[in-house]
């Protein structure tokens, strides 16, 4: 099935449109963006109104987007313009998903995504020897921000196997 951008802009809007006719009220159409990497689906960035969606996973699997990410992502928007800040899953989202878009409330889609994980390692030393940390961490070492212990020793772990200060 191959669905274009406009028919997604279209699927978006007829998710808003279904719940301005539910709670008889206005709601913005938001804005869409799409994104290239990690294992998410979608996200909604409430206070802007935006949606952002997976466009390589989006690719491999238009119908489930149309079907379900994409009123998921909605459902977040229309729960925030009602209620302010809340669970993001709790039980207003699912009343909406429920409600409006007659779906089952689930937190995670289970589309294969394995092919997408790509988590870089670094390698840091102990006395136990070589410890890899995920580049996050990586990277919250490297700014000063935080320090990782080795869980075997306790000794803390090093880029270069030297002792920090």
């Amino acid at each position: 099935m191959q669905v274009t951008e406009q028919q997604v802009n279209e699927q978006i809007e007829q998710c808003i449109t279904l719940a301005r006719q539910f709670y008889n009220r206005r709601f913005v159409v938001p804005q869409l963006h799409w994104f290239h990497r990690g294992t998410n689906a979608g996200y909604a960035k409430l206070q802007s109104n935006e949606i952002y969606l997976n466009h390589v996973l989006f690719e491999q699997h238009p119908k489930y987007y149309m079907s379900d990410v994409i009123p998921h992502e909605i459902a977040h928007l229309i729960c925030f313009t009602l209620f302010g800040r809340v669970k993001p899953h709790g039980k207003e989202w699912q009343s909406i998903m429920r409600q409006i878009y007659q779906l089952t409330p689930t937190t995670k889609h289970h589309l294969p995504c394995e092919h997408l994980r790509r988590v870089r390692q670094i390698d840091y030393m102990c006395q136990c020897g070589i410890v890899p940390l995920s580049m996050i961490r990586h990277n919250r070492v490297r700014k000063g921000l935080q320090s990782y212990r080795c869980k075997v020793c306790g000794e803390t772990l090093s880029q270069n196997g030297l002792q920090e200060g």
